[in-house]
């Protein structure tokens, strides 16, 4: 076809909704429009390059074994609520019923679809292994759409799927796909990086994401300068160092009495740490998340982060989000800036650095109060404890213990 009649409408200008500069090049040159809200149309030059990626995935799935059907996009709630997945995927899954009132959903994956036909087809384990993928539409309600294709509600995946008949053949199985990823993501002339990441509501004992490296995305990497050891944040482990001999009290032995104090106007972690002449490490910071719409304390040290995608894995939650100050007083009756662990009449969880803390500083669940000399055990007891924070650049790796 002539140029001339070709659907190309470029632009000059960068378009005020486009961010991010993939956005930007894909309106510019006529490859996209948006439609509404995380929905795009490809038009002819977009729709072109998308068949030139899709052909490399394809020719490197059929070359690892791999044998491509396509599934239904509109997938029966019974499959969902047979594998439990129904209510625990969260908003992201798009529920609606037919004029029958029969539910259904717009399928954001296909793992009970895939294992539905898995049962029904595969009657031997002489007919294992089996690869299947597809190449098709997918859709996830995102709460906040942006950064063009980049996190749309609509988008277009390969999805697949391995059946084995033992974990030593899943893994030789799992390894051949890494393998062929591998091939497409180099073809693509792409630099990326193969990092442990977290499964997330697909499930699975673990994971690999193959990130492109860039400048806008909206990931972040841990990467070890010492070994292959590389992890999105949301999954990279924290080792728990060995406790300090002396705190800012005195001898880490010394278990001493918890003492509740004033501290006036002192709601940060700072300004309560300098008053009572501590340090951050010394505080034991108390948050308030919604687990499921249900309230939750969540401790860590006053110089951490919490790390929403461990928590929400440790609660084995579905959607966990951190509660505004009109939330926590409406559901705790709590006082925002003095909460502490002890005697507080919700769930608590913490982070397993926090349960090696001695006479630490925390909140005392009342205004203008703060507790000196709190422990771990003697004055608090969490449901349960693990690593829930975010790791830092001075964290050792987890696998060669290198900085």
């Amino acid at each position: 076809m002539r140029y001339s009649q070709m659907l190309i409408r470029t632009a000059k200008e960068i378009p005020a909704e486009a961010e991010v500069i993939s956005h930007q090049l894909l309106l510019r040159a006529g490859c996209i429009r948006k439609l509404t809200s995380g929905l795009y149309t490809y038009l002819p030059l977009g729709l072109a390059a998308i068949r030139k990626v899709e052909a490399i995935v394809r020719e490197e799935m059929n070359r690892s074994g791999a044998q491509e059907l396509l599934m239904p996009m509109v997938q029966p709630a019974d499959l969902w609520q047979e594998s439990g997945r129904w209510e625990k995927y969260g908003p992201e899954l798009l529920r609606f019923r037919d004029r029958h009132n029969r539910e259904y959903c717009l399928g954001p994956t296909h793992e009970e679809v895939i294992t539905d036909i898995a049962r029904r087809e595969l009657h031997s384990y002489r007919q294992l292994p089996v690869n299947l993928y597809q190449i098709q539409t997918k859709f996830r309600d995102e709460i906040r759409p942006r950064f063009g294709l980049m996190r749309g509600r609509e988008f277009i995946m390969k999805d697949a799927y391995s059946f084995d008949v033992s974990d030593e053949a899943a893994n030789q199985s799992y390894q051949t796909m890494r393998d062929a990823y591998t091939r497409i993501f180099q073809r693509c002339g792409l630099e990326f990086r193969a990092v442990e990441a977290d499964p997330g509501s697909i499930g699975g004992s673990f994971s690999h994401e193959f990130m492109v490296l860039a400048d806008t995305g909206e990931d972040t990497l841990v990467i070890c300068r010492e070994c292959e050891y590389a992890a999105n944040v949301e999954k990279a482990k924290v080792v728990l160092t060995e406790p300090e001999s002396e705190t800012a009290d005195g001898p880490a032995n010394e278990v001493q009495d918890c003492i509740k104090v004033e501290t006036p106007g002192m709601k940060k972690v700072d300004r309560v740490a300098e008053f009572l002449q501590v340090t951050p490490r010394d505080v034991i910071k108390t948050m308030i998340f919604l687990a499921d719409n249900e309230p939750v304390a969540v401790l860590v040290r006053g110089d951490r982060e919490v790390q929403s995608v461990k928590l929400k894995n440790l609660l084995d939650a579905a959607e966990v989000e951190l509660a505004d100050d009109d939330t926590v007083w409406k559901l705790t009756k709590l006082p925002v800036g003095y909460i502490g662990p002890v005697d507080i009449p919700i769930k608590l969880v913490a982070d397993q650095e926090v349960m090696t803390m001695i006479n630490a500083v925390a909140g005392a669940n009342e205004k203008g109060h703060h507790l000196t000399g709190v422990n771990p055990g003697r004055d608090f007891t969490p449901v349960a404890a693990g690593d829930l924070r975010q790791i830092t650049e001075q964290d050792r790796c987890p696998v060669c213990r290198g900085a």
